[in-house]
C-alpha cells in the first residue's frame, strides 16, 4: 500500500538494451544501478522504482520487436528524502536531454461523469437536450454538407481512443484491435486490460459520436477504430496514474514508427484528464510542464504526423465536476497538462442549440502552456439510439470532433497538410455562437464547422494545382 505522503514522479527514458532486459524481467536492483548510474546520482536510496508500465504485451496481429515496442521505458517512481531529494532526482533527468522527462504521477479520470453532476440552473430541466443527429447538423457534419464536401476520401485512418476500453463490435473484426495495459504495474504476473473488454461505457459513448462521424458522410469511409484501454472507470477500480498512460502513449508511438503503411493517418481521441493537478514540495509539476513524460509522448506523436485531439474537461467555473480541485477550476486554470498542449486540438462542450456548457473547462490556458485554450468547441449534453448512457462531458464534445478530423484525414494525409495546418484549418473555420469574432475563453474559435473546414481546404488544393499564368 503506499504512502500518501509519497513523492510520486513519473520518469521516462529511451532505454538501452541491458536497462531493457532488467525492465523486462522486473530486475529492480539491476534497474536502480543502471538508472543511478546514467543519471550520475550519488545517493543509492534517493529513489524507488515501484512500476513498469512499459511491460505490456506485444500487441497481437502487428509486426513489432519487443525492443521496438520499448524504444522508450516508463517507470513509476518514489522519491525518498522529501522535496530536496525530488529536486536533486529532476535536475538529474534534466541533465539526460531530450531522452528523458519526468514530472508528477497523478490520477486520471475519464472527463465525463453522470450527466446530473454538470447541470447548472441556466440550462434545460431535465439535462439532456436532441440527439445525435442534432449535434451533427451542429458542427456541419450531416450528409448532405459531408456528401457536398467531397468525404469520404480515399485515405485509411486509424483512430485510437485512449479511454476505459470499447465493445468488440467496434473493433477490427480479424486483425489489430489495439494495445493492452497493465492493471497493476508494481509486480509481475498482474492482471492486463485487453482492447475489447471495456470497463464502462465511457469509451463506447466517445468512439460512436466519432464514428457517427464518418458514417453521416458514407458507411465506406475507411476509419478503423482501435482500442487503448488505460483510463479508469473513476469509481469502482484503483486509481489509474500517469505512468500507465505515459507508457500506453508511448507504445502507440512505437506502433506508429515501426508500421508498415506510412501513408495511413492517425487520429488519437483522449477524452481525461486530471481533476486535481496539485502537487507536494518538491514534486514536479504536471499542470504547467511541457516537458512532463505525457507532454513528451504527445510531441513525438505530433512529430509522426498523429493528430491529437483532448477534451477541455469538466472543471469549469459555473458547475465544476465535484473532484475538481478549487486551485484548478475556472478561467486560466481548468484547462492544464496535456489538455494544454499547443500541439493537441482541445476540445470545450456547447449543447447542440450552440448554448455553452457551464462545466467545460475555460482558458486561457494554465501559464507556460499554449494560451489560446480551448480551441474550438462541439456539442455535449444529447441522446443517441445506439448507446445505453448519455452523452454528456466535454468527453461526447471530444468524441465528435475526433471523429471530423479522423473524416479530413481521409481526404488530406499529413505528408500534404500537416497537423498544425490542420488545426489552424479547422480554427479558422469554426463559428462563434455569440460575441465577437476571435478566440473567447469559452469557446475558443467557435464551434466546429466540419463542411466550412473541408470547402477550405478544398480551395486550397485547386489552388495548388491551378496552373500559372506566364
Amino acid at each position: 500500500m503506499s504512502d500518501p505522503n509519497d513523492i510520486r514522479l513519473i520518469l521516462s527514458i529511451r532505454g538501452w538494451d541491458s536497462l531493457r532486459e532488467a525492465y523486462r524481467n522486473w530486475d529492480s536492483d539491476s534497474v536502480q544501478r543502471q538508472l543511478n548510474a546514467r543519471m550520475r546520482l550519488d545517493l543509492d536510496d534517493l529513489f524507488r522504482v515501484v512500476a513498469y508500465p512499459s511491460n505490456i504485451p506485444i500487441p497481437d496481429a502487428i509486426d513489432i520487436s519487443d525492443d521496438e515496442l520499448r524504444a522508450f521505458l516508463v517507470f513509476g517512481i518514489v522519491i525518498r528524502g522529501g522535496p530536496t531529494a525530488a529536486r536533486t532526482f529532476a535536475m538529474a533527468v534534466k541533465n539526460l536531454g531530450h531522452d528523458a522527462g519526468v514530472g508528477a504521477d497523478l490520477v486520471v479520470n475519464p472527463a465525463h461523469d453522470p450527466f446530473w453532476t454538470h447541470w447548472c440552473p441556466n440550462e434545460a430541466g431535465h439535462g439532456l437536450l436532441g440527439d445525435r443527429a442534432w449535434a451533427l447538423r451542429t458542427i456541419r457534419a450531416d450528409p448532405p454538407a459531408l456528401r457536398a464536401a467531397g468525404f469520404p476520401g480515399p485515405e485509411q485512418v486509424n483512430l485510437v481512443f485512449l479511454d476505459t476500453g470499447l465493445p468488440l463490435d467496434l473493433l477490427p473484426a480479424d486483425n489489430f484491435k489495439g494495445w493492452s495495459v497493465l492493471e497493476d504495474s508494481t509486480r509481475p504476473g498482474g492482471a492486463v486490460r485487453r482492447p475489447g473488454n471495456p470497463l464502462t461505457y465511457h469509451g463506447e459513448m466517445v468512439a460512436r459520436n466519432a464514428q457517427a462521424v464518418a458514417l453521416a458522410a458514407a458507411p465506406s469511409a475507411r476509419i478503423k477504430l482501435l482500442d487503448c484501454p488505460a483510463i479508469p472507470d473513476g469509481i469502482k477500480r484503483l486509481p489509474v496514474f500517469l505512468h500507465t498512460v505515459a507508457a500506453a502513449l508511448f507504445s502507440i508511438l512505437a506502433t506508429i514508427v515501426t508500421a508498415p503503411r506510412k501513408a495511413d493517418g492517425w487520429v488519437i481521441c483522449n477524452a481525461w484528464g486530471v481533476f486535481d493537478p496539485t502537487v507536494k514540495p518538491g514534486q514536479v509539476p504536471y499542470s504547467d510542464n511541457p516537458l512532463h513524460p505525457v507532454a513528451i509522448a504527445l510531441k513525438l506523436l505530433n512529430l509522426m504526423g498523429a493528430d491529437l485531439v483532448f477534451a477541455a474537461g469538466n472543471c469549469g467555473q459555473f458547475c465544476p465536476n465535484p473532484r475538481c480541485s478549487p486551485a484548478f477550476t475556472g478561467p486560466s486554470r481548468s484547462i492544464n497538462g496535456a489538455n494544454a498542449l499547443r500541439e493537441v486540438l482541445t476540445v470545450g462542450a456547447v449543447r447542440a442549440d450552440k448554448v455553452w456548457l457551464g462545466y467545460s473547462g475555460q482558458g486561457p490556458g494554465i501559464a507556460r502552456m499554449a494560451k489560446e485554450k480551448p480551441d474550438i468547441c462541439a456539442p455535449s449534453q444529447f441522446a443517441s439510439d445506439d448507446y445505453p448512457g448519455h452523452n454528456t462531458g466535454s468527453s461526447a464534445a471530444c468524441g465528435l470532433a475526433a471523429g471530423a478530423v479522423a473524416l479530413l484525414r481521409t481526404r488530406w494525409q499529413p505528408s500534404t497538410l500537416t497537423t498544425e495546418q490542420l488545426r489552424g484549418a479547422i480554427k479558422r473555420h469554426a463559428v462563434q455562437p455569440y460575441g465577437p469574432v476571435g478566440w473567447q475563453e469559452r469557446t475558443g474559435h467557435g464551434i466546429l464547422d466540419l463542411a466550412a473546414t473541408a470547402e477550405a481546404l478544398n480551395r486550397r488544393e485547386r489552388s495548388a494545382v491551378r496552373p500559372k499564368r506566364r
